[in-house]
């Protein structure tokens, strides 16, 4: 579970920090949710908590990339349509399109990511997950 800490509201999206309850782990999750349907995840309220499904939006990268993070593969994961792998790292939960991951025989990869992306809230699913 996530508590919303705060809303970054701009023009078309907005950034929300969401802090991990079990860890303490603040994450800045980017949310465009509201542009593409009117079942977003404008419901959600700062101080309330929350079932979030954050994705890392990147590409795998080598070893040594000081901006990479090294993912634990938890398991396979489906998001509305689309497949994920849910990994571990450190100790957050996060999702990767499992297309985006080239050895899926391996327990680990390094993933450089530039962003997070909120892609679930509850039972809510951003809508561009619900299209094959």
């Amino acid at each position: 579970m996530y508590k919303l800490v705060k809303i970054n509201d701009s023009t078309a999206t907005r950034t929300v920090e969401l802090e991990n309850e079990i860890t303490g782990h603040i994450d800045v999750c980017f949310d465009d949710s509201a542009l593409v349907s009117t079942k977003n995840f404008e419901f959600m309220k700062v101080g309330n908590s929350y079932n979030c499904f954050i994705k890392l939006f990147g590409t795998m990268v080598n070893e040594g990339d000081t901006e990479a993070v090294r993912c634990k593969i938890i398991s396979d994961e489906v998001v509305g349509y689309k497949e994920f792998l849910k990994v571990l790292v450190d100790e957050e939960v996060y999702y990767i399109p499992k297309n985006k991951v080239k050895d899926k025989t391996k327990d680990e990869f390094i993933f450089a990511y530039t962003r997070k992306d909120l892609i679930k809230v509850d039972k809510v699913v951003h809508d561009d997950l619900l299209s094959e």
